[in-house]
């Protein structure tokens, strides 16, 4: 769970704390299991595991976890020793304050148009490689965006160079 578990109370302050390593939904899931408001963005992001595309949820803000906490709570020992929590990001020797506006914003982004697909754009010129479909293993450069899901790219075939419109999720930069 990356969302906070109630509204923030007026009283409470957004804190900047340090995760560890691909731990950010550990920390929340355990701040939020002891009572301290806690939240990570999250984002989809297109990724290529054994040659083929698929989408992973990943924190949009990695290595960092947001804490909602009164300045006055006693929990503040806790944070640092939670599982999955490093420890506070400090400035000055001060725990690292966030704008209650900004992370309101993310939090009601994600809850009501969901965590967005971030998308490989590839760019002109760029070498491919075909992933699937009859050319599957040719490589070619990248032409341009033909509609929303189908680029354009120039493949060698035959002797002779040919353009050719494939769906996105078939070629990969080389």
């Amino acid at each position: 769970m990356n969302c906070p578990a109630d509204k923030p109370t007026r009283s409470n302050e957004w804190y900047l704390a340090a995760s560890k390593p691909r731990q950010e939904s550990r920390a929340v899931e355990n701040l939020l299991n002891q009572g301290i408001n806690a939240y990570s963005p999250i984002m989809r992001v297109e990724k290529i595991r054994s040659g083929k595309k698929i989408i992973v949820e990943e924190a949009m803000f990695t290595g960092y976890v947001f804490i909602n906490i009164s300045p006055e709570d006693g929990l503040w020992h806790k944070v640092k020793s939670t599982r999955g929590i490093r420890d506070w990001v400090r400035f000055s020797g001060y725990a690292a304050k966030l704008p209650t506006s900004l992370v309101e914003t993310l939090i009601e982004s994600e809850q009501t148009s969901g965590s967005h697909i971030v998308k490989k754009q590839f760019k002109q010129g760029e070498h491919v490689r075909i992933l699937s479909g009859p050319f599957e293993g040719l490589k070619g450069i990248y032409l341009s965006e033909s509609g929303e899901k189908r680029s354009m790219i120039l493949i060698e075939f035959l002797g002779k160079e040919n353009r050719l419109k494939v769906a996105n999720e078939q070629i990969v930069t080389e």
